[in-house]
């Protein structure tokens, strides 16, 4: 299965269609239609999730959402900020999925599209431990199937992790070797098991994220 593919099982773009009450001509969604599988994820123990994260990507069909978004709950309106790509930077707890709405300054009409990446704790840097990158790979395959409940025989394996932003990447192994990580539709990707040795990853410049597929 391709790295496009895998992302469109995991976390493809989805239309937040849903019916929902006007306020104040903005669009009000449930958050657990925006955070599909957050819920799952923070049931999981701390220790089981304590490498990967999820992250969430709003957009309106191509272009990263830059309206202002809020948590709603009850007559109290929490700002949610937004990084430029879309990436929402706060994400409601466990309590808040079941009490709270989701808010976006934008006609009740639009709709808005979200897509979920799989990534490391470890935050993208020129220089990465491969090993603590292959770590967090692992955790996440085993924690994306048990989140995934009753469709993980339908969700594919995580094998790869790619690093867009940056141009290139190699892989260094424990005897100093240097390897250059192969690119997948421009952008590198490491793949432990094909690199068993691999101590460190380095990248011209940070990536700007990293994603499991």
């Amino acid at each position: 299965m391709s790295h496009a593919s895998r992302r469109t099982v995991l976390a493809g773009a989805f239309a937040l269609a849903c019916a929902a009450p006007a306020w104040a001509a903005d669009k009000v969604v449930d958050p657990k239609k925006v955070f599909s599988y957050l819920d799952a994820y923070l049931k999981l123990p701390a220790a089981e999730r304590s490498r990967f994260k999820i992250n969430y990507y709003l957009h309106i069909g191509p272009q990263p959402l830059t309206a202002p978004v809020w948590l709603v709950e009850g007559a109290k309106r929490t700002p949610v900020p937004l990084r430029a790509d879309g990436r929402v930077e706060r994400l409601p707890t466990l309590a808040q999925l079941d009490s709270a709405k989701v808010q976006f300054g934008v006609d009740e009409g639009t709709k808005l599209g979200c897509t979920i990446g799989i990534e490391t704790m470890a935050p993208p840097a020129a220089e990465m431990d491969a090993r603590e990158v292959a770590a967090s790979l692992s955790q996440a395959a085993v924690g994306v199937k048990k989140a995934a409940g009753f469709m993980a025989m339908a969700m594919p394996k995580l094998s790869q992790v790619s690093f867009p932003g940056a141009p290139s990447g190699e892989v260094v192994m424990a005897d100093g070797k240097r390897v250059p990580l192969p690119l997948l539709k421009g952008v590198p990707s490491f793949t432990p098991s094909d690199f068993p040795s691999a101590r460190t990853l380095r990248f011209p410049k940070a990536p700007l994220k990293t994603d499991m597929g």
